[in-house]
């Protein structure tokens, strides 16, 4: 009740409280964590990468638009104004604008202006296959623009993947470092004990002292690394903004089955890209074959001299036949051919690089997950030999040199644990890429 009547009493209050509640959603939603899908879809509609993809595929289809126009008839409309006293042209203009007079005398003509306004319609019948041609090879190649946008999409979410998964890489280092630091923290202070009861000499103190030292040096590192991770993902999201913060997990993604075949938009693409060059060796070829028209045309001529005006028409069929044109023909037969059979190779080379990548995806993976038992193996064992070694030290029965060792090998065994996680999260990644599957399925 006293803040209903706080509200009509003061309303200026209330809507301070509206403008602070907004700017607090303003902020939160502006820091909020970039998760692995919302990266992953993010980018694949507003990176540099998609977006030019996006503006090839429009140019594809103006590509389309202009063979498509081949097929329409066209309209010109014209006009122009002349002033001459040729007699050729005198007589013509003087018959156009319907102007003659018996006492015309052609040795002595005067001077004649003349408006001329002529539209001019023109339909195309037979172009020997070219138009058709063209307009194969425009959709070929429109279709061709969107499975490349697709292989971009593809690759481009790969790319996010690993740079996700290497912000979450970087971030176990740190752990790592972290933990070190901690840890030699701790034994500087055993040290210290010892050292003031007289059991250890100063030198094994220092030791103690310099590794910590090379800890802390090897966690600044890691946070630098961290720094230059979420740098890398910002720049191929295309943010411009400062506020970025990466979401600290990453979900399991289940890598593909052994036997699945690769379907992948690049090669779909290649194959579009060499109906086209089929199309543009027809279209070529169409050069041999004659070509036919029709063409109609209205014309109003006026002129101020005589002050005439008259209206005519022109209708009529155009055949046109290159019986010999320099081998400028067989020349783009030639050339169009050429590209054909590069197209071609271009395919098949193309399908010898996807088999290549996609065993060695598989063999990545296998060898990532042989890393992952290791690792795991590994960091447990150093991690009993650090528990064991330091007890010992505190009973001063291990020197510092060994417990320097022992918290190293279990710096190290963490940090190869690290990057065999992220690498077999990439190498799936890599999996999925290799065969064309999304990166998040059902996404």
């Amino acid at each position: 009740m006293c803040a209903v009547l706080s509200t009509i009493r003061f309303p200026h209050l209330a809507l301070a409280a509206i403008v602070i509640q907004t700017a607090a959603l303003t902020v939160l939603g502006a820091t909020e964590p970039w998760t692995f899908e919302r990266a992953i879809r993010y980018a694949s509609t507003n990176s540099p990468d998609a977006q030019l993809a996006q503006h090839r595929i429009a140019a594809a289809r103006a590509q389309l638009e202009q063979a498509n126009a081949a097929l329409w008839p066209r309209l010109q409309l014209q006009s122009g104004y002349t002033h001459t006293d040729n007699p050729m042209l005198v007589f013509g203009a003087v018959l156009n604008q319907r102007a003659y007079s018996p006492s015309l005398d052609f040795n002595n003509v005067p001077n004649i202006d003349d408006l001329n306004v002529a539209g001019l319609l023109t339909v195309p019948i037979y172009t020997g296959g070219q138009t058709t041609a063209r307009r194969q090879a425009a959709k070929a190649n429109t279709q061709a623009a969107r499975y490349e946008a697709a292989a971009i999409h593809n690759a481009l979410a790969f790319e996010v993947a690993r740079a996700f998964h290497s912000v979450l890489k970087t971030r176990e280092f740190i752990r790592a470092t972290d933990a070190a630091v901690r840890a030699f923290e701790k034994n500087l202070g055993i040290a210290r004990s010892r050292f003031e009861a007289g059991t250890i000499l100063k030198t094994e103190l220092l030791d103690v002292s310099v590794r910590l030292a090379q800890a802390r040096e090897d966690l600044v590192r890691a946070r630098n690394a961290n720094a230059l991770a979420e740098r890398a993902l910002r720049n191929l999201l295309g943010l411009e903004t400062a506020d970025f913060a990466v979401a600290n997990t990453a979900p399991e993604v289940s890598a593909p089955t052994g036997d699945a075949l690769a379907v992948r938009p690049e090669l779909a693409a290649a194959r579009q890209r060499a109906h086209a060059a089929d199309a543009a060796v027809r279209g070529a070829e169409g050069g041999y074959r004659p070509r036919l028209s029709a063409f109609g045309g209205l014309d109003y001529d006026h002129g101020w001299r005589f002050n005439g005006d008259g209206k005519s028409y022109l209708a009529g069929m155009l055949a046109q036949w290159d019986i010999w044109d320099g081998k400028l023909t067989r020349g783009r037969v030639n050339e169009a051919r050429a590209q054909r059979d590069a197209a071609r190779e271009e395919e098949r080379k193309l399908r010898l690089a996807i088999d290549l990548e996609v065993e060695q995806a598989r063999l990545n993976l296998a060898a990532a997950g042989e890393r992952l038992t290791v690792t795991a193996q590994s960091v447990a064992q150093a991690t009993e030999s650090v528990e064991l070694t330091r007890a010992r030290f505190e009973q001063g029965l291990a020197i510092a040199t060994q417990l320097i060792d022992a918290e190293t090998a279990l710096t190290m065994a963490r940090v190869r644990r690290a990057e065999a996680e992220a690498d077999q999260r990439i190498a799936v990644a890599a999996l999925r890429q290799a065969l064309g599957q999304p990166q998040v399925p059902n996404q």
